[in-house]
Order: structure tokens, then C-alpha cells, then sequence
């Protein structure tokens, strides 16, 4: 007689996850599980920060998607229970930075040229820097940010305690920045030469990333396509002094380098980037590619599909996101056109050499535009109709499971848990990686237009969440 209402109570526990229209892929099927996040000025914290340099720890997120591989997985963090506000702050301007994390403190940069380190725990503002004044893209053809100052996610050096930022100087210049992570205050800067390339009209979204002792900094074109842009490699001495190597994509025009994770870093110092479309259909140019670079950027090996001529034809760019590091040195690739690449990370293939491909199917379509991320077997991709789990474990990748359908932001791995934030609806929604069943949808707001990138961080059982113009944190751990 007992079994009756424990039944019925965990039926009603089960439909506050996913009872609603009955469509598993429809995101009004699912009801909050939180209340929503809200933000305040941020107030100075009462004492410094109290940062050591030293080696990134398990609760540490010093670069895009918490290392050089880009695989988006916070190690070591507590089991996720449920997600709930913990704290939110105002920002002054737009981020699309995902938030660096180091010893309690996150950081985050604006397209208003400024840089902000919070504590982790409560949200008060340990330091606040200016970069300059920024520029008013309003006034270019292309682009869908108004506001241009930082747009590329720093990257952090805990041995030193230097942070790493790339700011837009008007009236058109980028500076690589070298800021102390303890007080905020600016080491040195210097520009960074772009030969031929057209400015404004080249855009820093690639995050920064750090190897071989150099800071490597991407760079693409605006939204639009306007202008004669390249894509860019640019890396600089990590103190600052020295010259600078360059990677430019070979064509008259294009060849973008966009994604926002930027460049993959191989263990043995190469890199791994992929480029969108390129100006020529007749001959490869460098564009819609898969490129192996040199510590010093020299090309060393690429990979092309069959039908570049066409990506490039209908601007279905495979660079649309970055490549993935599968395990057994295999690397998977997306693009816009939905179609999954396993390659042969040793010999890359050249045009149509991959080792197997297939268009990703289950529900929906998966024009895909962001960050992955990995834990094996899975690739967890970034579709504009939802996120789709890629099983890789063959040469022939194959979709597991079909998330509900929201406008996918970048996802990440933390406390067991899958973690996305829905740019459009304003959610983050928090899945199990194995099977995609919903388990959290909380409440944070709709970002600004061109948030596609949106990327959370993760720390000792906190996510930060950039959102238009504010930083929000979420506890996922504990009661």
C-alpha cells in the first residue's frame, strides 16, 4: 500500500525536470529548477587579493576551456547537486570572454577595454584596469558588436602571475598587454603587426594561448566578411621582448581563423587551428581547412574535405569552430555544413583524406558555430538548433543524443555534469553527458546579439557565466 504514493511523488519529481508539452526537444517541456540569476554593482572587496605564483591547481581555469588541448573538462570539482545562484555583478561593457580562474580569483575582460579580477567566493572587486578608451564599431559596414575593446578570452600564466590580454586600440591597432594578476596593474604592451592585413576589419575572437614561451594570438574577420581580412597567428615572447612569428593564411582575402577557442597546442609545441572560407573556388588557398603549424608558424600539414570549393561557395565554413583532440592522436572537426571529420592527427589527410565522416543527424541540424568540448568517447558539439554527444570512438562519428532545442552557446564539463548556456532563451541548462537527460535549467537572461560564443568556467563548484554585461556565479555543489 506504500509503494502507491512514493510512486506518484517521484513521477511529480520527474515532471519539474521535463513533464510540461511532452516534447523532449522542445526547451518549454522543462521547468526551472532555480530562481534566476540577478546582478549588483560590484563593491571593492575589503582587503587584496592574495594570489601565489605557482602551478594551476585542480580548482584553477587559467585558459579558453581549461588548457591547451581546449577540452573544456573542470577537474576535480565536487559532484553537482543543484545548480543555484550564488552571486552576480554588473559589468561596463559587453563580454564574450570566457572567465579565467586562479587561486579564489576570476577574471573577465569587456569590449569596453577593461579588465576585472572578483573573488570567487563572494563577488567583490578586487581590482579593476583600463586598456584605453575603446572604439566605436558602429561606424564600420561589418561586425555585431557595437563596442570594440577585448573580445578574446586572456589567457594566464600562474608560474609568473601574468595575465595576457589583446585589446583593439582605436583608431585601429591591436596591443598584446601584459597585466599583474595580483593587482591589476600593466607590465608592459606592445602592438602587434598584422602584415597586410585591413584593419578594422579584422577581428580578435580567437582566445589567447600559451606555449613554447610565446603568447599566440588568432585573428579573422568581422561578421559580414567586409574587407580584404586574413587570417592571423601572430606569437609574441612571453616577456614581451623579441620578435614575432606569423602565420597568414595564403590567399588574396580570407581564410578567417575564428573560433573562439583558438589554437589547439599539441604536446610536442605544434598548433592546430581551422580557418573559414577563402576568396578562390578554383584552388585551395588556405581556407575551409584543418592546418598544422610550428612552434615558429610554419604550415606543416593541412586537411581539406572534397567539397571545399563549395563551403567556400555558400560561406559554410568548416572554421566555424575548432578542432577537437581525440584520443589514440586522432582529431575531430566541425563546421558549419554539420558534417563530423575524424582525421589522422599525423598525416592530416590533405584534401579528402579524412579517416571517416558523416553528416551529424538525430533531431535537427547542426549549423555549428562555437567551442566543443571532449571526455571519451563524446564530443560534445555546439549546434544552433541544440547540442548534439558525438561518439568518436570509431573513424565514424555518430550522434548519441540530441539535446533539447536551444540557440547552443560552448559547453563544458564540471561536477559530473554537462554545462550550456542557451544565448537566446537566456538559460543555462545542466544535462548528464551520458544519456543528455536535463537536469538543471536556471533562469540567467537573453544575451546580446552575436553571443553564439558564450562559454562558462568552472571552480570548486562554481560556474561563471559571462552574460551581456554582467558575470554571474552558480553553485552546482553541496546542499
Amino acid at each position: 500500500m506504500t509503494s502507491r504514493p512514493i510512486a506518484i511523488l517521484a513521477l511529480v519529481a520527474g515532471c519539474l525536470a521535463g513533464c510540461g508539452s511532452g516534447d523532449q526537444y522542445s526547451p518549454s517541456t522543462y521547468q526551472t529548477t532555480s530562481q534566476p540569476l540577478v546582478a549588483n554593482n560590484p563593491v571593492r572587496c575589503a582587503t587584496a587579493a592574495a594570489v601565489r605564483a605557482g602551478q594551476a591547481g585542480a580548482d584553477d581555469w587559467t585558459s579558453y576551456d581549461n588548457g591547451p588541448q581546449r577540452h573544456g573538462v573542470g577537474q576535480a570539482q565536487p559532484a553537482a547537486t543543484r545548480a543555484r545562484p550564488a552571486w552576480g555583478v554588473w559589468l561596463d561593457g559587453w563580454t564574450f570572454t570566457q572567465p579565467l580562474v586562479y587561486q579564489g580569483l576570476v577574471v573577465v575582460a569587456t569590449e569596453h577595454n577593461s579588465v576585472y579580477a572578483f573573488d570567487a567566493g563572494t563577488g567583490c572587486l578586487a581590482w579593476q584596469t583600463s586598456l584605453g578608451p575603446s572604439f566605436d564599431a558602429r561606424v564600420l559596414k561589418c561586425g555585431n558588436i557595437p563596442e570594440l575593446g577585448v573580445t578574446a578570452t586572456p589567457v594566464l600564466d600562474p608560474a609568473t602571475l601574468t595575465l595576457y590580454v589583446t585589446s583593439y586600440q582605436p583608431p585601429g591597432q591591436f596591443q598584446l598587454f601584459a597585466l599583474d594578476l595580483a593587482a591589476g596593474g600593466i607590465e608592459w604592451r606592445r602592438p602587434l603587426d598584422l602584415p597586410d592585413g585591413d584593419l578594422p576589419n579584422q577581428l580578435n575572437r580567437p582566445a589567447l594561448t600559451l606555449g613554447n614561451g610565446r603568447v599566440y594570438v588568432s585573428f579573422g574577420g568581422r561578421a559580414g566578411d567586409c574587407g580584404n581580412f586574413h587570417g592571423y597567428v601572430v606569437g609574441v615572447p612571453q616577456g614581451g621582448q623579441g620578435a614575432q612569428d606569423t602565420y597568414r593564411s595564403p590567399g588574396i582575402r580570407g581564410g578567417a581563423i575564428w573560433a573562439p577557442a583558438g589554437p589547439l597546442v599539441l604536446s610536442n609545441g605544434d598548433l592546430l587551428v581551422a580557418t573559414g572560407n577563402g576568396q578562390s573556388t578554383d584552388r585551395l588557398d588556405g581556407g575551409d581547412s584543418v592546418i598544422r603549424l610550428s612552434p615558429s608558424l610554419q604550415a606543416q600539414d593541412f586537411f581539406a574535405p572534397a567539397d571545399w570549393a563549395r563551403l567556400t561557395r555558400v560561406d559554410l565554413d568548416l572554421g566555424s569552430t575548432g578542432p577537437t583532440l581525440l584520443d589514440g592522436d586522432r582529431v575531430f572537426q566541425v563546421g558549419k555544413d554539420g558534417v563530423g571529420y575524424v582525421l589522422d592527427l599525423t598525416h592530416l589527410g590533405g584534401i579528402g583524406g579524412q579517416l571517416g565522416m558523416a553528416k551529424l543527424g538525430g533531431h535537427g541540424s547542426c549549423y555549428s558555430i562555437g567551442a566543443t568540448a571532449y571526455r571519451a568517447p563524446y564530443v560534445y558539439v555546439p549546434c544552433d538548433h541544440g547540442m548534439k554527444a558525438v561518439d568518436t570512438s570509431t573513424s565514424t562519428p555518430k550522434v548519441a543524443w540530441t539535446a533539447p532545442d536551444f540557440r547552443s552557446g560552448s559547453p563544458i564539463i564540471a561536477g559530473g555534469r554537462l554545462w550550456n548556456i542557451d544565448f537566446e532563451g537566456g538559460y543555462l541548462w545542466g544535462l548528464d553527458p551520458a544519456s543528455g537527460r536535463v537536469v538543471d535549467k536556471v533562469p540567467a537572461g537573453p544575451a546580446p546579439s552575436g553571443n553564439h560564443f558564450l562559454s562558462p568556467s568552472a571552480s570548486a563548484g562554481r560556474l561563471f557565466l559571462p552574460d551581456g554585461n554582467r558575470l554571474l556565479a552558480v553553485s552546482f555543489a553541496g546542499s
